[in-house]
């Protein structure tokens, strides 16, 4: 059957959070408990010695409850911003041993010998939990709201679960939304969309915390309308945060937070850029809260200076490596701002998650097209307008006549930064010229990254008031105007491009 939820993941005791926050409030809004079950389930994870079920994104597990025993396959099915689709398959066993045999031919990819992979089969790890299961009506819907606390295990590590899923049962998807701003309202959650096999596989396997990068360009086509092509930013802008914010939680990495503000700077450029054409209530809502959010990320700009400056493969590294005061410094000062801004807890904000609802509930319900024109239109109709609007304002800011210093490119920086990333948005639309075109101005943005750190790095000379820093602070003062004059010829192979749409 198809499977359509939102999954949360709690810090805490996710039942306990749940019953003494949330579950009070519902009748006041009209939720109505059919049922209540307390279980303990014991779950057993399998896959093939080649490790099929993992390729291919599936899961496999055996699901032992009070004696009785179920097998369950998971496709990989389709993730949105933390709203799952996928289909589920389940089958009644006699013991524990699992047999994939029991399940129809055509749930397996094509060319699976069945027989083969049962030979292979072995279990991976496991996931015990206590699940405590609501089935609720609200409205003409009915959902169930599962609270899974327990862990996952192997034979050598484990890691907490606390998790809130609703599944849509029956109606509206809506409901699920009105009852997971409830949640968010009342209990610190956020959207995951990391599966407990996925949770079990990082266990077995060993954490890699990989930044994934994103694409040069956002995959689209002369023929993809203006609500498709926001609906692909959006999703793709949101699996970027959740999946960032996932690593960091997980690693503590402090790359991850620079993808993280990176992701919510891209939500907010598609929505600022398809406002004028997908003109509703609801997406100028999801802008304004856009914009107070992403000042909450500002702080990211610094951080990522420091971690750059404090790097061992950048270029500073051999410098500041003979003057352990101004390190020692910098380190403090990266430390201050973890300790100042809290990441872990910037994820859990009710204001965060409320973003990411709302972005998700925009792409599913599409509630411009009662209050617009256009939306159906082929994006290329709007693309060469946009596009224009932006460079030219670029253009202005910084003309071939004007010789710009380090003040003037920081403030430039921002615009800069979003006219790119519409060019990241539309540019696949015009794919022979557009690498070209943008090369130098990337360029240019790397420089603004490392003028940036040079531009810390000399006030943190300053600041630590050592006298035996002159030699850094000539170096710093050399490698400032070498860049400076790096910067302002590529300015001029930039500003000297053809456009290319």
């Amino acid at each position: 059957m198809s499977e359509i939820e939102l999954k949360f993941v709690t810090g805490d005791d996710a039942h306990q959070a749940f019953t003494q926050r949330v579950l009070p409030l519902f009748e006041n809004h009209s939720i109505n408990v059919n049922s209540h079950r307390e279980m303990r389930l014991e779950n057993d994870y399998y896959d093939t010695d080649k490790l099929d079920f993992q390729n291919n994104k599936m899961g496999f597990r055996v699901r032992g409850n009070n004696g009785e025993y179920e097998q369950t396959l998971k496709t990989n099915g389709v993730v949105s911003g933390g709203l799952h689709k996928r289909m589920e398959y389940n089958v009644a066993l006699e013991n524990s041993r699992p047999d994939l045999a029991l399940f129809d031919s055509n749930v397996w990819p094509p060319g699976w010998d069945i027989a083969v992979k049962n030979a292979s089969l072995s279990k991976q790890f496991s996931t015990h939990f206590t699940r405590n299961a609501y089935v609720v009506t609200i409205d003409d819907s009915v959902v169930e709201i599962v609270l899974d606390c327990g862990e996952a295990t192997t034979e050598k590590a484990s890691s907490p679960i606390n998790e809130i899923e609703l599944e849509l049962m029956s109606g509206s998807i809506n409901s699920l939304f009105t009852l997971a701003v409830l949640i968010n309202n009342n209990m610190p959650v956020r959207l995951s969309d990391v599966s407990k096999a996925a949770q079990g596989y990082q266990l077995l396997h060993g954490f890699n915390a990989k930044i994934r990068h994103l694409p040069d360009f956002l995959s689209l086509e002369e023929s993809t309308t203006t609500e498709n092509a926001f609906c692909h930013a959006v999703q793709t802008a949101l699996a970027h945060w959740q999946h960032h914010e996932h690593m960091f939680c997980e690693s503590g990495s402090i790359k991850m937070l620079g993808e993280v503000a990176k992701s919510v700077r891209l939500l907010l450029q598609s929505v600022s850029l398809y406002l004028p054409v997908l003109q509703c209530p609801e997406l100028l809502t999801l802008h304004q809260k856009l914009v107070a959010h992403a000042q909450k990320w500002g702080w990211q700009d610094d951080l990522q200076s420091l971690r750059y400056l404090l790097s061992k493969k950048s270029m500073f590294s051999k410098t500041l490596s003979k003057h352990p005061a101004v390190v020692s410094y910098l380190q403090g000062r990266q430390a201050g701002l973890m300790h100042a801004h809290e990441p872990e807890k910037l994820f859990f904000d009710n204001e965060a998650t409320d973003i990411k609802l709302l972005a998700i509930s925009l792409i599913q319900n599409k509630p411009w097209q009662k209050e617009a024109t256009g939306y159906d239109h082929p994006v290329l109709e709007h693309a060469k307008g946009w596009l224009s609007q932006g460079w030219q304002t670029v253009q202005q800011s910084m003309p071939l006549s004007k010789t710009m210093g380090p003040v003037n490119y920081s403030s430039v920086e921002i615009m800069l930064r979003q006219t790119l990333w519409s060019g990241f948005l539309l540019g696949d639309l015009f794919v022979e010229e557009r690498g070209n075109f943008r090369a130098p101005w990337l360029d240019l943005l790397t420089g603004i990254d490392e003028l940036n750190a040079l531009l810390m790095l000399k006030q943190a000379i300053d600041d630590a008031e050592v006298d035996s820093h002159n030699e850094v602070r000539k170096w710093t003062a050399e490698k400032l105007s070498t860049l400076i004059r790096v910067m302002e010829r590529t300015r001029s192979v930039a500003m000297q491009r053809d456009i290319y749409w």
